[in-house]
């Protein structure tokens, strides 16, 4: 065509409309229908002249960047990754792309979410940090009433915001019940020190009222061990580990522990390993999340309830996009029944052995 080729000069050389052409490279739904052979030869046209479509007219005439944010908590890297696939999957559907942006602070947060291009996002997917009382809830606020929609994921720290994350509660009832069922009546609960407060720890307290309830109705017996751990220490394996030693030092000890995590539940059963506790013979275990990679290849095949981290992404992503979906209810909860592996048996005979203090 000997010149800079536009969109108009495809659609000259194709036969078709503008926005035949516009249709042939957007993956979204348009009321231009063309035939699979419509659109092969306009795409082949495009490319033997080199054209590519023009993202930022696009995104001027739309009003619109076709940019999500994702901002989470980067030392969890696993968990995120898998939410992270849900949205692309939703934005590679839609035409758009996703900038992440991770931070090992409150303060690396704040810098995020201060950064000029966030106003020009058409969304933003979050796991907010929480230290304390302390939190960026003014910086979310702000963008809010700039008109970008603000989705928390995995837990409801202001109700301001839409949120989807796991039935917590509902959790908790199962693993009881899950316990119940094989026998045991005397069960064990591993969680973080923050599961008195509903604000600072929803997750764990829902999930002890849900275990709460559930071993009210059956009758069972339930022993909360908070998570041990030094100021600043992040190293949760290690601190469940420390904490599950008291198992041993009480007088009437569980035959069974649920930890509120994959992290915690590998530290209790490095815990059990060394004081030559057999799992599940001596000890069932089970965890509430499958958060944590490394381990499954050196731990037992660990019976556990999944994180829908997937379904978590993409219904976030459809929220910002104005696409129907669970968050037209403006918070919803996910739930995936227990998955059983090899760490959940009968109670045993005998009790665990006690150590003395």
């Amino acid at each position: 065509m000997g010149h800079s080729v536009t969109i108009k000069d495809v659609a000259r050389a194709a036969g078709v409309s503008v926005g035949a052409v516009s249709t042939a490279f957007s993956k979204k739904t348009s009321n231009v229908h063309l035939s699979p052979g419509t659109r092969a030869r306009i795409l082949q046209i495009a490319r033997e002249n080199n054209y590519t479509p023009n993202l930022s007219a696009r995104a001027v005439q739309s009003r619109k960047s076709y940019l999500l944010g994702f901002f989470y908590n980067a030392s969890n890297w696993y968990l995120q990754m898998g939410i992270l696939q849900g949205i692309r999957k939703i934005c590679s559907e839609h035409d758009y792309d996703i900038i992440v942006y991770p931070a090992n602070s409150l303060e690396q947060e704040a810098h995020n979410l201060g950064t000029l291009h966030v106003n020009n996002l058409d969304g933003i997917l979050t796991i907010p940090f929480l230290e304390g009382e302390r939190n960026n809830y003014s910086c979310y606020k702000a963008l809010a009433d700039r008109g970008i929609p603000v989705v928390q994921l995995l837990v409801n720290f202001w109700d301001e915001f839409p949120m989807i994350g796991r039935d917590y509660r509902k959790i908790g009832y199962e693993a009881v019940r899950a316990f119940y069922e094989k026998g045991h009546r005397r069960i064990g609960l591993l969680v973080f020190e923050n599961y008195t407060n509903p604000v600072q720890g929803p997750s764990n307290w829902a999930l002890v009222k849900g275990a709460e309830k559930a071993s009210e109705e059956f009758g069972t017996e339930l022993v909360i061990y908070p998570l041990k751990s030094e100021k600043g220490g992040k190293n949760y394996v290690v601190n469940a580990d420390r904490t599950m030693e008291q198992i041993f030092r009480s007088e009437n000890r569980p035959t069974a522990l649920v930890a509120a995590s994959t992290n915690l539940a590998y530290g209790a059963y490095a815990c059990f390993q060394r004081n030559h506790v057999s799992v599940p013979g001596d000890i069932s275990l089970l965890a509430c999340g499958d958060d944590t990679e490394p381990f499954w290849q050196i731990a037992p095949n660990l019976s556990y309830f999944p994180v829908p981290m997937e379904e978590i992404g993409t219904e976030s992503a459809k929220y910002c996009l104005g696409l129907p979906g669970v968050l037209e209810k403006r918070k919803y909860l996910l739930f995936k029944e227990l998955i059983p592996g090899d760490t959940i048996a009968e109670p045993p005979q005998t009790a665990l052995p006690r150590k003395e203090k």
